[in-house]
């Protein structure tokens, strides 16, 4: 990547925190998200519970404009939980405008926090980056004219101009200027790491703005969907890649196992389709979806795909940085000039205090934690294997130190769970070792209380040194772990559940002696259709409350829902006439068709709403049975 390069003046700290202080919420206290809103959907109507998300998530923004980040993230996780259980319960919000609107506020808001307590307030903050989203517009151009593309240099990734990049680069030349400039400068100290694992690998430099865009560089980042680290995996994939995570140890942190994995991830991801931004799509919302969209649309043109707001934001975004990045003046920006961090790599098969690691390194506590932040406690893991950074040039020395160590500063390392009426004297006397070493090894304070369940680890001295570690690093050796073929059979089932030209979705919950027969009758749809829409086997029957898609010509909703054997299964107008119902204030779509004695399925379908949304004045139609002669004869 051809980045400007700095030249090195001074050395300066190997890494520094940051703080993020986020999530996504809402409201002043977790009590008051719980009060404002719990359990929405429960005997209240969608309007009411529309009213009250919107009233949390405005909350939320003021909470997170006051970067009040423990009340921030309370209220933003209680939100998030009753839209989902709100969605679980009426699945047909999704189809409506003024929701979806609240989905993509609350995807605006989901950026990153970070574990660390009192982290460096001068961090990159991606609240910022979601500030800008919440309360600007968002540019609605989703296709680049092939007139407005151009290269500079034969560049891999040529300038695109779309109001998209542009956003970003108005923002990170804008309010978000110091924040970028912040991340820049961690990007330096770690730069040569990335781009010579990259370069190992013969992919691309530029990938390093994906870890900027990602996490700032920050070490420890980790996100509200609990991703972590600078390339911000999560747990699944991660280990996928061959990365470890454990009590004792997260190797997500740990930037030279991370950038190994990203890179084999994105090389993986860009074999599927030959295509770099649609790779960067699917390591923001996963393969799968992207393979559905390319199925379903027949493009890979990303610009072109209907993709979760927050993935066609990414691209966007990087790109935007990769021009800063090339270009740095131009844009008012320069190259921090920092020494970057270099390291030996040793490798540690077994528990060694860090304390006794510096002392064999020459160094401090506080460099290794420094430069090792996938270290989680105050000692290497046991019965592991583990690749640990040392300043340049101290390897060897720290190596032949650590097998010199005498028996009394070896340490056998335990994990002890609390149980119910322990206290730490009994724990020590049990391990044989004392209450302060207990409290150090745990960074417990003098007057702390065990918590039933709390793990504690338990130092032993006079261990032995492990012969075999029972966990090998595996981040280097790579696999494919995407599954090409099941991504292809997905890729066909999606495109064949596609919505047929000219229709839209709809979604219909079964009821009651209802038939597939009687469904696609009721909506002038084919049986073999609405099997093929919903994967329903010939073996497979439809049960009350299954909810089903449907695709209705555009504009015509459907002229009937199935009713049951009491009421009509069309609208015979010698049976049926036609009335009209003008809604007041407070009524809903469940309160008129209780009035008329129908269901709020046929009422909605008699006027073609597939969502239930109404306002005072609207006009409805309802069908009644006509009052019928009594014939001679009759009773």
């Amino acid at each position: 990547m051809n980045f400007p390069r700095a030249t090195p003046v001074c050395r300066l700290p190997f890494f520094l925190a940051i703080a993020f202080g986020l999530s996504v919420a809402a409201c002043s206290s977790g009590r008051d998200a719980q009060r404002a809103g719990a359990d929405p959907a429960a005997g209240s109507s969608y309007e009411t519970s529309m009213a009250r998300f919107e009233s949390r998530l405005a909350a939320s923004r003021e909470l997170l404009e006051a970067r009040e980040g423990g009340r921030f993230e309370s209220c933003r996780d209680s939100l998030v939980a009753d839209v989902n259980a709100f969605i679980r319960q009426n699945p047909e919000a999704e189809e409506d405008p003024a929701f979806i609107s609240l989905l993509n506020a609350l995807s605006a808001l989901d950026t990153l926090s970070t574990d660390e307590p009192g982290a460096d307030p001068d961090g990159y903050a991606a609240v910022d980056d979601s500030l800008a989203l919440a309360n600007a517009d968002w540019p609605a151009t989703d296709t680049v004219p092939d007139g407005r593309v151009f290269s500079i240099d034969n560049t891999l990734f040529p300038v695109v101009e779309n109001g998209r990049i542009d956003f970003w680069i108005n923002y990170f030349t804008g309010p978000g200027r110091e924040r970028f400039g912040r991340a820049m400068y961690r990007m330096q100290l770690h730069r040569p790491t990335v781009e010579a694992i990259l370069d190992e690998m013969n992919l691309p430099r530029e990938l390093i703005c994906i870890a900027f865009i990602e996490s700032g560089f920050a070490m420890k980042a980790v996100s509200s969907a609990r991703a972590v680290g600078p390339w911000q995996f999560i747990n699944g994939t991660g280990r996928r890649y061959g990365l470890r995570s454990n009590w004792w140890y997260e190797e997500r942190s740990d930037i030279v196992a991370s950038t190994y994995a990203a890179g084999n991830y994105l090389r993986d991801l860009h074999s599927i389709w030959g295509d770099w931004y649609l790779a960067f799509a699917a390591y923001n919302c996963g393969e799968y979806r992207v393979a559905r969209q390319v199925a379903r649309q027949k493009t890979t043109n990303f610009w072109e795909l209907d993709l979760p707001l927050q993935t066609e934001r990414y691209v966007p975004k990087f790109l935007a940085a990769l021009y800063i990045m090339r270009e740095p003046e131009k844009y008012g920006f320069t190259i921090p000039q920092v020494e970057p961090v270099r390291f030996d790599l040793i490798t540690v098969e077994y528990a060694i205090e860090l304390d006794v690691l510096a002392r064999c390194a020459g160094t401090t506590s506080e460099v290794i934690k420094e430069m090792n932040p996938q270290l989680r406690r105050g000692a290497t893991p046991p019965n592991m294997e583990v690749h640990l950074k040392v300043p340049a040039g101290l390897g060897d020395a720290c190596m032949a130190a650590i097998q010199d160590l005498p028996p009394e500063e070896r340490v056998t390392w335990q994990e002890h769970t609390v149980r119910k009426g322990e206290t730490l004297s009994q724990i020590a006397a049990h391990y044989d070792t004392s209450v302060d070493a207990l409290r150090d090894s745990n960074n417990l304070r003098n007057r702390s209380l065990l918590q039933i369940g709390q793990r504690l680890v338990i130092p032993v001295p006079g261990g032995t040194i492990a012969t075999a570690a029972s966990s090998r690093p595996e981040y280097r050796t790579h696999t494919p772990t995407i599954d090409r073929a099941a991504l292809e059979r997905y890729a066909e089932r999606a495109a064949a559940n596609a919505p047929p030209p000219g229709r839209e979705r709809i979604t219909y919950t079964v009821r009651p002696n209802d038939t597939l027969s009687e469904i696609a009758a009721a909506h002038r749809v084919g049986v073999s259709q609405l099997r093929s829409w919903n994967n329903l086997s010939r073996r497979r029957h439809i049960y009350p409350g299954q909810r089903l898609a449907i695709y209705v010509r555009d504009g015509s909703g459907s002229v009937a829902t199935v009713a049951s054997k009491s009421t009509a299964r069309a609208m015979d107008e010698s049976r049926y006439e036609r009335h009209q119902h003008v809604v007041s204030q407070g009524e809903t779509f469940y309160s008129i068709s209780r009035r008329y004695n129908v269901s709020m399925n046929e009422l909605m379908a008699w006027n073609g709403r597939t969502r239930s949304t109404i306002r005072p004045g609207d006009v409805l139609v309802v069908w009644q049975p006509r009052a019928m002669p009594i014939e001679s004869g009759g009773r």
